[in-house]
């Protein structure tokens, strides 16, 4: 169980990581070069499947279920709220 929460993260990290990555690259694609390159057209390349694979993993990393006991103050805010609705709907 601890195993998978801990590649779950890992993936999520890994993820992250790689989004912000792909987001500094995009902005020296903007900003930073004024002629072509080799690394001007490597980086036009592979920055966009970056994004999909960085997204991809995030959402992996974020759908791990760390079968939890939900929180006493969540459980007693949602009541809250289902009780408001009711209310509000009479």
């Amino acid at each position: 169980m601890k195993r998978k929460q801990v590649k779950s993260a890992s993936v999520l990290l890994i993820g992250l990581i790689l989004f912000l990555v792909c987001n500094a690259s995009y902005v020296l694609l903007a900003f930073a070069f004024r002629d072509f390159s080799l690394s001007l057209l490597v980086m036009y390349l592979f920055t966009p499947p970056s994004f999909y694979l960085s997204w991809y993993l995030i959402d992996k990393g974020a759908r791990a279920d760390f079968k939890r006991k939900p929180m006493a103050i969540s459980t007693r805010i949602a009541t809250v709220s289902r009780e408001l609705e009711e209310l509000s709907s009479r």
